[in-house]
């Protein structure tokens, strides 16, 4: 066996064991062809990875199911309840849907961020863009349908971070792309 084959094989079969590590054994939800459904059935989505590059559910619960793929994206769709006597509603009913979701975007995500608004995205959504204390930067959209929140999380692609980072347009078009992303994964969600 040559080297380059011993390397190939080595490199072939850690991704064997890496791509089988990180898929689930159960999915709580369900998929039907190219759409995964919520386990409460609450909402649907199509998958927003590509079986090509390895896309695939990592994780999924009652509450939400995370995607990813061998190209390092990470997307995160969740349905969060809320009830009648929590402050998410009091402001929803008195204020509206933007001051309510600004109000839980500062209260989970901290004072730091810049949320932006879009009237014609779901109903009303916010987006905004959050960076970790450790990892890449995330595009956060966040909408409210009857008594419950739903709410898109996606990385920056590691390669594209990488991209010209000193140069501060760039910087700024890259953000603007992932949060504009963030709220094109949440407008193609389907909720109930």
């Amino acid at each position: 066996m040559t080297r380059l084959t011993a390397l190939l094989t080595f490199w072939l079969g850690c991704l064997f064991l890496l791509g089988g590590c990180a898929t689930p054994r159960h999915v709580a939800g369900s998929v039907n062809g190219s759409t995964y459904i919520s386990a409460r059935g609450d909402f649907s989505v199509p998958f927003p990875v590509s079986p090509e590059v390895g896309g695939r559910i990592l994780s999924d619960n009652a509450q939400s199911v995370t995607f990813h793929d061998n190209w390092g994206s990470r997307i995160t769709f969740s349905s969060l309840p809320f009830d009648d006597s929590s402050s998410m509603m009091s402001v929803l009913r008195a204020q509206g849907p933007e001051l309510a979701l600004r109000e839980f975007a500062k209260r989970d995500y901290g004072d730091a961020i810049a949320v932006h608004y879009h009237p014609e995205a779901c109903g009303g959504a916010i987006s905004f863009l959050f960076l970790k204390p450790v990892g890449p930067k995330t595009g956060v959209a966040a909408f409210v349908h009857g008594h419950r929140l739903y709410l898109v999380e996606t990385d920056m692609l590691p390669g594209v971070q990488l991209l010209a980072q000193g140069d501060e347009k760039s910087q700024l078009d890259r953000d603007a792309w992932l949060e504009a992303r963030a709220v094109a994964l949440a407008q193609s969600m389907t909720v109930k």
